[in-house]
Formats: structure tokens, sequence, C-alpha cells
């Protein structure tokens, strides 16, 4: 009895004791900011900071408002580091704490032109790098690759090593995201040893687990399980609970990769308990009941997944986030699979396709979501669409398996035996050819006068005969290089008699046809009004074709990224496409080019392939620009009668010429279409 009343007293007393804390910090609340209130200027600008001090990153306490109270007076007195310093935090929280990113971008466009120029540059610097991760949580990788590199340069310049560490990291994180696998390995290794040698453990985890992420998206899993258990012995038995998280649900997706769906199930768990663990467990949570939901239905104990189900719908009555929305989505199609209820899986099957290829989600992720898709084709019983959907994921998985940057990433493991073996043969190649000279310096002195006279004999035809042949090759190449400048020039005077039509079109006819559909309006003659209105937009329509104004809009990157997506559209055509920026690779004259060639290799697919799968693949690598245009159409036998005798290929071949690059194309009827092109930068 007396423990128990112990425990009651107790257990009160530490009521009374959080409570009496809640009183005195809303007390210290209540007295800043009534000084706040009695004050102005730089007396009151300090009372905000204590605010902000005592109610850092808690929404509870309006550490939001307080903040942002602060940034405006700091900007207002002119006090630019001061204010870039709350800003960075600012964003942080609304990225980190809140799951709010785009807030964290609307921050940064109201404050971040103003106060860069300031002259903290480390202050500068955690802005961009919060910025940055605003634009990748939003979707725009390729503007926070922009803002890590800024990052980068001002860390350089304070020589903050912490915040280039990050930078770093986090432009790794961007480069395995988009493909970039060895340039992804050379950044997260790089940053695991700033931060080791800064001692920063959390942060060198995070390193660490994303080069094993990197291993595991390029089928590596040995070396993925090496890094992982790696972390996790240095983790201990600290309190890093979303390192450990991302640890355990990382292993958990390379057993599910693997088929281990016992593992895959004992890893999830584990990472489930790491992440309740955390302060902002609900960041992630979702992702990890799904994949709770995926174990479960594969080891058979589907009402162990509904009860994960209902917690996570529960989550996204609250918030119907487009991430939220996936993660369900992604539940009920293997929820329904499990069940044997074939036609919501397909229904839900073809939704998460849909979501994943709007979201240009990694070709890995879609390569397994069309397997899915065709196997729940497969047992509703409908063999068309089970083999259409198989066929996507091969042809994907086919092009994924062709992309070289595996490849570039194995090179930089094995980089040191390859220079060493390379040394050593080109030693062995030395000490051969030195072997050989003096052998034939042996053997002519050996030989006889008749020899030299033979031999002098054939070597006076060879030379007469090869400066005839010489002759003939040079005549050769000057025609075809005049054809080929001729073809050129061509080429050049049709643009620029498309470009002077489209002006003429655009800005005479065009602006006749607007007046005459302002007097028909005013006149009240709506007939008229709508034949020149469709009649404007024809001329507008033909201007477009003839000139892509989309170059001066948007650069040449996004003009092929926008042609792909209207293809996509407005065409039945499923288009795969992985695209580096080339922007600053070209001049203007050569944007239009490379633009005109990527534009008539889809208008041949269109005409000719009969396709249902298309895939464009730009990367700019080191050695060059290097385009894969692949179809899964009818085919054709490649030759060169064949090549010659078609004008589309022929100009394409011609303006890829002009880029100073080699265009090939590999074809095969009934086995598609290949044009694979690279041009040096």
């Amino acid at each position: 009895m007396k423990r128990i009343i112990f425990l009651i007293t107790l257990c009160f007393g530490v009521q009374l004791s959080a409570q009496d804390q809640d009183i005195a910090l809303q007390s210290k609340i209540d007295f800043f900011n009534s000084k706040i209130q009695q004050t102005d200027k730089g007396e009151r600008l300090t009372w905000l900071d204590s605010l902000t001090k005592i109610t850092y990153r808690n929404p509870k306490l309006e550490y939001d408002a307080a903040l942002r109270q602060t940034i405006d007076l700091a900007i207002d007195l002119d006090s630019l580091n001061f204010a870039a310093k709350k800003v960075a935090d600012l964003i942080g929280f609304q990225n980190n704490f809140l799951g709010k990113p785009k807030e964290g971008l609307k921050l940064f466009k109201t404050y971040g032109e103003k106060l860069n120029k300031g002259t903290d540059f480390g202050a500068i610097g955690r802005m961009y790098l919060n910025a940055a991760d605003s634009y990748y949580y939003t979707g725009d990788i390729d503007t926070s690759f922009e803002y890590y590199a800024l990052t980068k340069t001002y860390a350089a310049k304070v020589k903050d090593e912490q915040l280039l560490g990050w930078a770093t990291m986090y432009t790794g994180y961007n480069e395995s995201e988009i493909g970039k696998f060895a340039e992804a390995s050379q950044s997260l290794k790089e940053a695991a040893t700033i931060f080791t040698k800064l001692k920063d453990t959390t942060n060198m985890l995070g390193a660490k687990n994303a080069l094993a992420v990197l291993y595991s998206r390029n089928a590596f899993y040995i070396e993925a399980e090496k890094e992982r258990k790696e972390s996790i012995l240095l983790i201990g038995k600290t309190n890093r609970y979303r390192a450990l998280t991302n640890l355990y649900y990382n292993a958990a997706e390379d057993h599910k990769r693997t088929g281990d769906f016992k593992e895959q199930l004992v890893n999830v768990k584990a990472a489930f308990l790491a992440n309740s663990k955390t302060s902002n467990a609900f960041l992630i949570k979702p992702k990890i009941l799904a994949q709770l939901i995926s174990a479960y239905c594969k080891n058979d104990s589907i009402t162990e997944a509904e009860k994960y189900f209902e917690d996570l719908n529960a989550l996204y009555v609250k918030d119907e986030s487009e991430d939220l929305k996936q993660q369900i989505v992604k539940a009920k199609r293997i929820l329904y699979f499990t069940k044997g209820d074939y036609k919501n899986a397909i229904k839900y099957s073809a939704e998460f396709l849909s979501l994943q290829q709007n979201k240009k989600t990694h070709l890995g992720d879609i390569v397994a979501s069309e397997e899915f898709l065709a196997e729940a084709y497969k047992a509703s019983g409908d063999d068309i669409n089970y083999k259409k959907h198989l066929l996507n994921h091969y042809t994907l998985k086919d092009s994924l398996s062709n992309i070289q940057n595996v490849k570039s990433l194995a090179y930089y493991q094995t980089l040191y035996e390859t220079e060493k073996r390379d040394f050593e043969i080109e030693n062995q190649k030395a000490n051969i050819s030195v072997l050989n000279l003096e052998n034939n310096v042996l053997n002519l002195k050996n030989r006889n006068q008749n020899q030299l006279l033979t031999f002098g004999s054939l070597g006076l035809l060879l030379l007469f005969g090869g400066i005839i042949v010489y002759r003939s090759f040079l005549n050769a190449k000057k025609r075809e290089q005049t054809q080929q400048e001729f073809s050129q020039e061509l080429i050049i005077t049709q643009e620029y008699e498309r470009t002077r039509i489209a002006r003429d079109l655009h800005d005479g006819i065009g602006q006749q046809i607007i007046l005459i559909k302002m007097k028909a309006f005013k006149a009240g003659n709506n007939e008229i009004s709508d034949i020149a209105y469709r009649a404007l937009e024809e001329v507008r329509s033909i201007s477009r074709d003839l000139y892509p104004v989309t170059l001066e809009k948007l650069g040449l990157t996004k003009s092929i990224e926008q042609l792909l997506l209207d293809l996509g559209k407005n065409t039945d055509l499923f288009v795969a496409l992985d695209i580096d920026d080339v922007n600053t690779s070209f001049n203007e004259i050569e944007s239009l080019n490379f633009y005109r060639f990527i534009q008539e290799s889809l208008n041949n697919v269109l005409k000719h392939a009969q396709a249902n799968t298309l895939v464009v693949n730009i990367l700019k690598q080191s050695d060059g620009i290097k385009i894969l245009i692949k179809d899964n159409g009818l085919g054709f036998e490649t030759n060169e009668k064949s090549i010659q005798n078609s004008l589309g290929l022929k100009t394409m071949a011609e303006r890829v010429s002009m880029l100073k690059g080699s265009f090939a194309i590999k074809s095969k009827t009934e086995e598609g279409t290949s044009i694979l092109v690279q041009i040096p930068i």
C-alpha cells in the first residue's frame, strides 16, 4: 500500500513539476512579448531574438511567427547578416520539422534576393543550402543543383567544412536520384571524408547510408550490406534513431528486390521501431507503413497488413498530400492483389504507375511498377494487357541496363588496379619495341645488295601507286566535303527562311487577323469572329512549327522535355525520358540544330515505327553528349542504300555532322530502332 501511495505521490509530483515548468516558460514568453511591445529598433530586435530562442522550433509556442517578426525587423534595420541566419533557420524549420518545403521556398523567394547582399557568407551559404533542399523536396532537382553549388562556393569563402560537407552530401543525393551514379559515388565518399575529419558521426552515417542506397540501385547488394553493417556498428548504443531508421528501411528494400521477404519484414519492423523514437517520425512514417503492408502481404499475414493500412489511411485523411496519396495507392495495389481482387489490383497498379510517371520517378522504380501491373493482368486472365506491360517492363529494363553510369561506377572502384595493370602493360610493350628495334638493325646489316635493290624497286612502285591512290582519295574527299557543305548550307538557308516566314506570319498576317477578329466582335458578327479566331490559331500553329519559340523562352533542355511531354499526352506512345541539362553546351544556331534533330527523330517514329514505347536519353558526360532514341516499333533493315534513300535520315545525319558528332542507326525488322549519337563538347 505504501508503495502505491509513493508511486501516486511521485506521479503527481512529476505532473506538478511539468506544469510548473510550463507556467514558468509561459511567464517568460509573456515577459518577452511585453518588452517587445514597449521597445523599438535594436532593443526590440534583441527581445525578439530572445523570444525565438526560448520557443525554438516549437510550433505550439508560435516559433514561426516570432521568427518572421525578427527577420522583418532585422531587414528594416539593415541587419542583413542577422536576418540571413534567421531566414536559413526558418526555411530549415519548414522543410525538416513541419514537412512544408513549399512554404520554405516561398520564404526564400521573399527574402533571398535582399539578403545575398550581406557580408556573412556562412549565413548566406546556409540559406542557399536550405533553399536547395526546398527545391529538391518540391521536385525541382535541376534548380537544387544550382543552389548546392552556390552553397559550396560560399562554404569555400569562409572555409566552413561543415557547410561544405552538407552541400557535397546533398549533391550526391541528387546525382544518385537522376542516375549519375559515378558522380554520386564521388560526392558521397568526399562528404564522408569531410565528416570523418570533423568527427561528425551523424552526417558521416548519412553519407555512408546514401552510398549503400547507391550500391543497392545498381544491384551491388553485398557492397551495400557492408556499408550498412559498418554504419550500424558506428551507431552502437547511441540514440541516432533517424540514421538507424534509414539503414533498416533500405536493407528491407534490398531484401524485397532479392525476394527474401522474411528478412524484408524483419528489417522494416526494425525501421518502424527506430522511427517511432525520432522527434519527427511523421515525415517518413507513411513510407515505412507502406513497406510494412507489402512485407506482411508477402508473408501471408493479410490481417496485420490491413491493420497497418488503417494507420496509413488515418494519416492520409489528415493530410491528403501527393506523397501520402502515392503511398496509399501503392499499399492498395498489393493488398487487393494478395486478396485476389485483381480488378482493383489493376486499377491501383495503373494509378500508381501514372503517379510515378508524372513525378518523373527513377526509371528503375517504373520498371518494377510495369512488372507488377503485368502480373496483375496475368492473374486476372487478361493475356493481351499482360504481354503489353511485360513488354514495357523489358523495354525499360533494357534501356536502364544500357545506361553506362553503372560501368563508370565500377570504374571508380577499380581505378587503382586498372591504372597499375595498364602501366605494367605499357612497360612490357616498351621492352618489346626495344627488342624489335635491335633485331631490325641486325637484319638490315645482314641483308645483301640484291635484297636492297629488290625492295628498293618495290618501294618505288608502292610509292607511285600510293601517290595515285592518295590523289584519288583527296579528290573523293573534296567531292564529299563539297557535297556536305552544300547540304549544310541548304539546311542553314532553310532554317533562315523558316524563321523569316514564322516572324512574317506572326507579325504580319497574325496582326491583321487579330484586327479582323476585334472588328467583327465589336460589330456583333460572332460567326466571322470565330472564323478569325480559328484562322489565328492555325497561323500560330504553323508559326510554331516553322520556328520553336520555346527555345528562346525555356532554353534547349526544357524545350525538348516539353516536346516529349506533349508527345506523351497527345499520342498513345509511352515516353520514358532521361535528360541532362545541355543548355550551356551549344550556341543559338547549334541549339536549333540539336532541337531539330530530336524533333525529326520523333517525327520518324510517329510516321513509320508504329511503336507503343519510346525511350529518349540525353546524357551529358565527360567525353561529350550521348543520345539514345529507341522505339519498339516495326524496325527496318539498315544499309547504306536505305539511309541514302531516306531524306529524313540524311537530314538528321547532316544536323549531327554540323554539331561535329557521330550518328549511327541500329534496326531490324520487327525489333524496333535505336538511334545513337555522340557529340563532343
